[in-house]
């Protein structure tokens, strides 16, 4: 606990990571003031078959937030954290002198994960948090109601309506899923930065497998592999389904599956290459 302890110390007080979540509150909260100065009354996307009118309730707010920096933003944030575990240390030419100590390459290198994790559930939380405070704001807290465009039809309008304390319970459980689908592009860059002593070199890697997977899973010839890949567009916005009714759960469990099996993956090399390199030469 004390590694940890002394790790989040060290992190805190580094610019990078409050700056990042610092932009990400503000983007956040200039989407909203952009929504409700000129697009208020018009139908926002959100996912693939959803849809919400942002004037009718700050509750809209966190789906469009969430919907829009999962394209970049959110796996950017994590990457940067994700990034800087080991290969920021190396860069500032303090890693040998933090290994000197007598604790467990593999302690220092959890402790490093656990800290850079908080901080990437943290980036979350600061886009969801900051979108429904500055969309309550601007839209009042009424229900919230989600239009169905997959069953809705010229002569129906398939629509679903939440009051706020439900609704709030359905983003908890939007925001956890949007988390998990963030682990592996988390853990990738997490080994990347025990390759490298530049951190830019991790973060570019972790926003690469995700902006690389997508693309995969875009080209027709290749979407037998769509289920198995890390990131597609699909699959982070299964979290939509949240807000329908019935709630819609198909293909959570195998995307949860898939995420887990890329992490452990790529922890266990993180692990292997953190404990035998030769990091102090």
């Amino acid at each position: 606990m004390n590694v940890v302890a002394l790790e989040y110390t060290k992190q805190a007080r580094r610019p990078r990571g409050l700056i990042t979540l610092g932009v990400l509150g503000i983007l956040t909260a200039v989407l909203t003031l952009v929504i409700s100065v000129s697009r208020a009354t018009i139908a926002e996307r959100v996912g693939d078959f959803g849809s919400v009118v942002s004037n009718t309730s700050g509750l809209t707010m966190p789906l469009i937030a969430l919907s829009a920096t999962l394209l970049f933003l959110l796996p950017l944030a994590v990457a940067i954290f994700a990034g800087e575990t080991v290969a920021g240390e190396a860069a500032w030419g303090s890693l040998r002198y933090l290994l000197a100590r007598p604790v467990p390459r593999w302690r220092v290198l959890a402790a490093k994960a656990a800290v850079a994790a908080a901080f990437s559930i943290a980036a979350v939380l600061v886009v969801v948090v900051v979108s429904l405070g500055t969309g309550v704001i601007a839209f009042g807290w009424h229900a919230l109601t989600v239009l169905d465009l997959q069953h809705t039809s010229p002569f129906i309008v398939a629509s679903a309506r939440f009051p706020p304390l439900a609704a709030i319970g359905r983003l908890g459980l939007a925001t956890a899923f949007v988390l998990a689908t963030l682990t592996s592009t988390f853990a990738f860059a997490l080994m990347l930065s025990t390759f490298t002593v530049r951190p830019f070199s991790a973060v570019a890697g972790g926003v690469g497998l995700s902006l690389f997977s997508r693309a995969l899973d875009n080209v027709p010839g290749l979407h037998a592999l769509s289920p198995w890949l890390p990131v597609t567009d699909s699959g982070t916005t299964l979290w939509t389904g949240f807000f329908t009714r019935p709630m819609q759960t198909a293909g959570l469990a195998h995307l949860l599956e898939v995420q887990a099996a890329y992490v452990a993956v790529f922890l266990a090399v993180a692990l292997a290459r953190f404990a035998r390199a030769d990091i102090l030469s």
